[in-house]
């Protein structure tokens, strides 16, 4: 029996104990086949993890404190199997399986089978025809027909488990099987039951039916209860958009070709030159002037250049003239606050600085109490003049 795929209570199975209250525990499984087995004494005697939906890896250990490992099958049904039992007339028997065939040695060591799956191949040996029943320990049992007859039975205190460990596959035809050669010898495969792409997407959209009716229900798969007045309901706003909402003011069909054109026309047109590639589509004619109009084409820059580098005279400008029209009339410097101006006269002697206001009252020479001398007035007079020079010079620096 296999019982590799539990069910219902076959899941969780404890030892019998009547001295004990607590039962220990035999082997507990899950719904997908993945568990652990175990000795009386607690340690761990198989362990089987899945690796797809159809297949798992079986791994069996032995009853000692080093858990020796006594077989270990992989999906591919990839592994060996050990004798290690106690007392045994044939312990240390060995079952090797690879992807490509398998061994089978006794206790000794001596090679008594070797065999090849592909049974074409050369010298494919042969397996035994009453197959391999080797245990493992006094608690497991091994018995191998072929690579898909693998079995390993789990008994102890007369709790009985049994393991299918053979390789398992999805399909076990090959279309090859089916094929037949035409007139000239070409196979030809028959296909199968299998339904298309495009089958499968109509079944596919059959199956949401129902949830697009429910998310966005329409009147003819309702009762009649409600169709008609859904029915009334999509009568009038089915066509709302077209009714309601007029016109779109930009024609998508006619987009694309109006940008095109009126990027061309802002495209100013040069005239080909010899090193120029023909060719024709694209900018092309945006690009280039045709042949009459080459013939009266006379290129200027000063017609297309920015006023600003020209001279009143059509004279191009230097480069320090440009520099200066382009702080002054492009970008001008911003008026300073008044909080920058009145901290330091170099921040604002060009920014609209306050005029120096005459004296009113006494002059210099009329507070003085010193006698006039016609040496004195003339210093004084030199002085005076000097500072309203500089004064000037400041207001228009």
């Amino acid at each position: 029996m296999d019982t590799t795929q539990p069910t219902g209570s076959d899941l969780v199975k404890y030892f019998p104990n009547a001295k004990s209250d607590s039962p220990t525990l035999a082997y507990r499984f899950n719904d997908a086949g993945e568990g652990l087995c175990y000795y009386p004494n607690g340690r761990v005697a198989m362990a089987v993890s899945n690796v797809g939906d159809h297949q798992k890896r079986f791994y069996v250990y032995d009853d000692d404190k080093d858990k020796t490992m006594l077989c270990s099958l992989n999906e591919l049904a990839v592994g060996f199997a050990i004798n290690n039992t106690r007392k045994h007339s044939n312990r240390g028997a060995r079952l090797v399986l690879t992807k490509g065939g398998g061994v089978y040695s006794n206790g000794e060591g001596t090679i008594q089978n070797e065999w090849k799956w592909d049974r074409k191949a050369q010298n494919a040996g042969v397996i035994p025809a009453s197959g391999i029943i080797m245990p493992l320990n006094k608690n497991f049992k091994l018995a191998f027909e072929d690579r898909f007859g693998i079995s390993i039975t789990y008994e102890v205190e007369g709790i009985i488990r049994h393991f299918d460990c053979g390789l398992k596959l999805k399909r076990m035809d090959s279309y090859l099987d089916t094929a037949t050669r035409n007139n000239l010898g070409r196979l030809e495969i028959t296909g199968g039951t299998y339904r298309t792409l495009n089958q499968r997407q109509m079944d596919f959209a059959e199956s949401m039916t129902a949830l697009r009716n429910k998310n966005n229900p329409k009147s003819e798969n309702l009762s009649e209860m409600v169709n008609t007045i859904v029915g009334d309901l999509e009568s009038h706003f089915d066509t709302y958009d077209a009714d309601k909402r007029g016109k779109l003011t930009l024609n998508l069909h006619t987009a694309k070709v109006d940008a095109f054109n009126m990027t061309c026309n802002e495209l100013p047109k040069i005239k080909r030159g010899d090193t120029d590639i023909k060719f024709e589509g694209g900018y092309s004619k945006a690009l280039y002037l045709n042949d009459k109009e080459a013939k009266s084409y006379k290129f200027s820059a000063k017609d297309t250049a920015r006023k600003i580098l020209l001279k009143p005279n059509g004279e191009w400008k230097s480069d320090v003239e440009i520099r200066l029209a382009l702080m002054t009339e492009e970008h001008p410097p911003l008026p300073k606050p008044n909080h920058i101006k009145r901290s330091n006269g170099h921040y604002s002697y060009n920014h609209n600085a306050r005029p120096i206001k005459p004296r009113v009252g006494a002059t210099l020479r009329d507070a003085s109490t010193v006698k006039e001398t016609p040496q004195l007035s003339d210093l004084l007079g030199s002085r005076l003049g000097d500072m309203g020079s500089f004064i000037d010079s400041l207001k228009n620096r």
